[in-house]
């Protein structure tokens, strides 16, 4: 997906962009996707990308539960009626809207934050399948890492199209990092999550929009810090394994 993701990047035109982004995730099994930010908390002045236009007749964008339940932290969180069940916290108009998706074909899905609450702007990608449960877990669940970096490439190249691209802390990705990170800087953590995670220096660079020999930099610094030499080794202090799930 990054190949795909990699030529996307070319083009120049919000609507040609995203355009090219439905049709390349439907090959992929995604019948639906939602791209969705705000401002604030509770979440106001969203502005809203989707294939499912219905979800939202009869409820406003800014109430949607991505929004307040999702861009919490950047762990991928399971989305869809068919996973409703494992979300028994949510409020009840939550769960109202959530069960309205089934009408729409969106019956599981993979909602992966961009950016978190607390930055001027917040949000990410809802993306959704027509499969069940069982399914899902068995035939998607596996490719998760891989739609969140597409996510993530899409995500950054929409922000420069709109002129509204970012550069603050907390770092892009990077979720809560383990206390032995702490004397790495925002950019040096989310390096070292990404190498850890599997992806490769240029894939980094990429995601962080910055250049390769800059990821490098970053990752020979954090690496002296760390007292570690590769990514097996950055795997094993993030993860506690030799290998990320």
């Amino acid at each position: 997906m990054f190949r795909d993701a990699e030529e996307l990047e070319h083009l120049t035109c919000v609507n040609a962009l995203w355009d090219g982004v439905v049709q390349t995730l439907r090959k992929r099994g995604i019948r639906h996707v939602i791209y969705i930010t705000a401002t604030g908390t509770p979440a106001q002045g969203s502005v809203l990308m989707t294939t499912c236009p219905g979800l939202y007749t009869q409820a406003s964008p800014d109430t949607d539960p991505f929004l307040s339940h999702c861009c919490n932290s950047y762990d991928i969180t399971r989305t869809g009626p068919e996973f409703l069940p494992d979300h028994d916290y949510l409020p009840d108009a939550a769960k109202a809207f959530i069960k309205t998706a089934r009408a729409e074909g969106f019956l599981t899905g993979f909602g992966i934050p961009t950016r978190l609450r607390g930055a001027d702007r917040y949000g990410g990608f809802n993306l959704g399948t027509t499969l069940d449960r069982e399914t899902f877990l068995e035939q998607m669940w596996l490719q998760a890492e891989q739609f969140r970096l597409f996510c993530l490439l899409i995500h950054r190249r929409l922000e420069e199209l709109a002129g509204t691209q970012t550069d603050h802390a907390p770092a892009l990705i990077a979720p809560e990092m383990p206390a032995s990170l702490d004397a790495l800087s925002p950019r040096e953590a989310e390096v070292i999550y990404m190498l850890a995670r599997g992806l490769s220096r240029k894939e980094a660079a990429r995601v962080c929009g910055i250049s390769l020999n800059t990821v490098s930099e970053y990752a020979k610094t954090a690496y002296r810090k760390l007292g570690i030499h590769n990514r097996a080794e950055a795997a094993r202090l993030v993860f506690g394994q030799a290998n990320p799930d």
